[in-house]
């Protein structure tokens, strides 16, 4: 393909690509997620804590004290995620508007609440049910985080604001200021507390589960969709685009919920409801599902190209970082390695969803995949060896698949050196 011809493609396929990942509203969403990361890691590591399957440390922590502390963590972290998504989502889109940030997430929880249906105890004092403050409730949060910050931003500035005297000091002006925008947020999520109470659904969380949630989770649960999906992450990582960033700014939210209520049940000590989700493919196509060829790099090469590639490449894609890697060798619009490049993923997660669908390995546990978490540990910490020794299974498929290209190109690469060295003596 001449550079016209590629030239041409990436000038089509980049706008749009730069329009979605510079969208407002989708970076609030996927930056507010992100920057709760560390309160679901949290969470996970006291799930990993809590259950390892170890009976004399089981006993242990029980009898310490240790186990109610986990459960816990847990109960105000990954039963709490709705909550904490809503919050970081909210500030993170208020941001992008240049608002506010803090006084728009704690809108958005106290918003959260007034749709969060209450009931009562015997003794007349009002419960909150934890069915919707996690994974079951991430929809609804996102939708309410957006909406009441969007609510308040625009009456903001439709100039809807008490005005005080410049003599005033800043703090105090700007809270006056945002009282009757904040108010109308307020009052809007009121009338649709009132209005789902008097509907079959009896709550706006139940409504988003059904009608949102529970279709969308059950795309994001569909091997064919995350194969279809993954393999264009891959087309346009060949294209010089971030494939992978592209893909989670539209599905993070889905796989997000999918492994909340995943983790939720592994907390529990219950049945995992799910095959699929975030833990599930970054667990199963780390460093873009060439670990294989740095091996064959590595330990293979006979060109100069290729071994330096291979030292300089393995180490940071066994910790999952393929950045080297795609844009050392390079892959973008590299035909030699077009189809593994690009296909890959799609094999490793099929023999994944399948090995995992006949029970053949247990189901990821849905901890958050962890940056730089090396292959094999990262497979432990999904709840079971087993895991680990699919990873390994999988590299061993990538060296298969991979090495008839490696071949030909580290061929022809060692060729070019022997007659470089030759015309210069």
């Amino acid at each position: 393909m001449s550079k016209f011809d590629r030239k041409t493609i990436a000038n089509k396929i980049h706008p749009i690509v730069n329009k979605i990942q510079t969208s407002k509203l989708v970076n609030g969403i996927t930056g507010g997620m992100m920057g709760a990361m560390p309160i679901t890691i949290l969470g996970a590591f006291a799930a990993l804590f809590l259950n390892l399957p170890i009976p004399a440390y089981k006993e242990f922590i029980a009898s310490a004290g240790i186990a109610a502390a986990l459960k816990v963590i847990i109960m105000f972290t990954t039963n709490f995620l709705a909550v904490i998504f809503g919050v970081a989502i909210a500030g993170n889109y208020a941001k992008k508007h240049d608002e506010d940030g803090l006084f728009c997430g704690l809108l958005a929880l106290l918003n959260f609440f007034i749709v969060t249906p209450v009931t009562f105890s015997e003794n007349g004092a009002p419960v909150i049910p934890m069915q919707w403050l996690g994974g079951t409730g991430i929809f609804t949060a996102i939708i309410v985080s957006l909406l009441s910050t969007w609510v308040y931003i625009f009456f903001k500035r439709q100039g809807f604001t008490i005005k005080m005297p410049a003599s005033v000091p800043p703090v105090v002006s700007s809270s006056f200021s945002s009282l009757i925008p904040g108010f109308v947020s307020i009052l809007l999520f009121s009338a649709i507390s009132v209005l789902f109470a008097v509907t079959p659904f009896k709550s706006m969380h139940q409504f988003i589960y059904a009608f949102l949630q529970l279709p969308l989770q059950g795309v994001g649960g569909n091997i064919a969709s995350i194969i279809i999906l993954w393999t264009l992450a891959q087309l346009l990582w060949f294209m010089g685009i971030h494939g992978t960033m592209v893909i989670y700014s539209v599905v993070l939210p889905i796989f997000t919920a999918m492994d909340a209520v995943q983790l939720a049940a592994y907390s529990a000590g219950e049945a995992l409801p799910n095959i699929t989700g975030r833990s599930f493919v970054s667990t199963y196509t780390m460093s873009a599902s060439a670990i294989g060829l740095t091996l064959l790099m590595l330990f293979f090469a006979k060109s100069q190209q290729y071994k330096t590639l291979g030292k300089l490449t393995t180490i940071p894609a066994l910790f999952g970082i393929s950045e080297p890697l795609v844009f050392g060798t390079p892959m973008v619009f590299n035909f030699r390695f077009a189809i593994p490049f690009i296909f890959m993923n799609a094999i490793s997660l099929s023999i994944a969803y399948l090995a995992t669908y006949i029970g053949l390995v247990p189901r990821v546990a849905g901890i958050t995949p962890i940056t730089g978490m090396p292959i094999i540990l990262s497979g432990i910490m999904e709840g079971s060896w087993k895991i680990a020794v699919l990873q390994v299974f999988l590299v061993g498929i990538q060296i298969i698949v991979w090495y008839p290209f490696f071949k030909k190109a580290d061929k022809e690469s060692y060729a070019l050196e022997m007659n470089g060295e030759g015309n210069s003596k």
